[in-house]
């Protein structure tokens, strides 16, 4: 357990290499993201915190990529990076306007998954109560022969499986707008990994999955637990959503390991989708997630979605603040000038849906909640 009377020991995993490259001129994906993050995260004084450490990451070996990739797919990846013109790479997802090819792009995906498992070593090995990784979690999407969704190398699914394969049990909560497709399905019939995933529904949103009918197969069968909001979802009724569900299913499976995947494309500024969060209703979650991590022991963070520069900088700044429980200011540091306009963490709300709106929204919600509460807690219980 981690205790609560001193500060977490907190990692944080990154090194500017993982923002220097591009997808491509006009792809929502900008990973100089990452890099604004980092400077308001330096001015901030958050990387001078005795309890924060800034480790180096390693870059994944070809074996680890294996263990949660098929081969021929790994091939076409390392072929297409060095060069090559790969005949059918359409076929596994490649060349695609999501998932266009580049020159170095094996090296890239293999530098973020070694930093989720660098993130992943240090939380497992005790050298860390808790590791943030945010160039991971970008890439939930892609699956064992395939690239989806900007989406390459399953860096969450190679990390957990590293750790069921050590004799841990995993509980895997995605916050991302999307739902986390690939994760689940990289899991899906087993049983030593719980995977939430809270998102815009399907019905509405990239990757049209993520229905609440998805509860796993064989032993894995009520392990997946997918909760599908309505579009214009704002703070108070996600989480709504959000307390009735994940606090006490985490609680029932009793796991090792909190593992989340930390997205903020539900910002109601990003460009890519129609959740509405705030980033003080980002961060909210990021604090009920640490009090479920403080009485597991053990929190392994990684990044995700979100294509508004102004949110992914500050609301990855306040979840490395909160995990290594330190308060930030009301306002965005003077030095701060990697990205213009920013004068506070915390948002001005945007208007509250009324009338039919609202109930129409409510409505959908609690069907939702309905369901797995009768699909999925009886599986623990509840």
């Amino acid at each position: 357990m981690i205790d609560q009377r001193h500060q977490p020991k907190t990692a944080f995993v990154y090194a500017d290499e993982l923002a220097r490259y591009q997808l491509s001129p006009e792809h929502p994906l900008k990973p100089v993201r990452l890099h604004h993050m980092y400077q308001l995260i330096a001015a901030s004084g958050l990387l001078e915190l005795e309890n924060v450490l800034t480790p180096t990451p390693r870059v994944a070996t070809r074996s680890e990529i294996e263990t949660s990739h098929d081969p021929e797919y790994v091939s076409i990846v390392e072929s297409i990076s060095n060069g090559a013109i790969a005949p059918g790479m359409h076929e596994f997802g490649l060349g695609t306007s999501d998932n266009p090819t580049q020159p170095g792009m094996y090296d890239t995906t293999a530098r973020c998954v070694g930093s989720t498992l660098t993130a992943a070593d240090l939380v497992t090995s005790g050298n860390a109560d808790i590791a943030f990784a945010p160039a991971g979690g970008v890439h939930h999407h892609a699956m064992p022969g395939k690239a989806a969704g900007f989406g390459v190398f399953n860096d969450a699914v190679i990390a957990m499986k590293a750790m069921v394969r050590a004799g841990l049990r995993v509980a895997y909560i995605d916050i991302d707008c999307h739902h986390g497709d690939g994760v689940q399905m990289g899991h899906y019939d087993s049983d030593q990994v719980l995977t939430i995933s809270i998102h815009e529904s399907g019905q509405w949103l990239f990757p049209g999955t993520g229905y609440v009918q998805e509860i796993g197969s064989g032993d894995g069968t009520g392990y997946s637990v997918n909760i599908p909001l309505a579009p214009y979802t704002q703070d108070k009724e996600w989480h709504a959503a959000f307390d009735e569900v994940v606090p006490p299913l985490v609680r029932a499976f009793k796991p090792d390991v909190l593992f989340t995947q930390l997205g903020i494309d539900t910002h109601f500024q990003d460009p890519l989708t129609h959740l509405s969060l705030t980033t003080q209703g980002f961060n909210l979650a990021v604090k009920k997630l640490g009090v479920l991590a403080a009485e597991i022991g053990k929190w392994v963070a990684v990044g995700g979605g979100g294509y508004d520069m102004s949110a992914v900088a500050r609301s990855w700044t306040m979840a490395l603040a909160t995990m290594a429980k330190h308060e930030l200011p009301l306002e965005v540091p003077d030095i701060f000038n990697s990205l213009e306009g920013l004068t506070k963490f915390a948002d001005i709300p945007p208007a509250p849906g009324e009338g039919n709106a609202l109930d129409e929204i409510r409505s959908f919600n609690s069907g939702t909640l309905r369901e797995i509460r009768s699909l999925i807690f009886p599986e623990f219980g509840l």
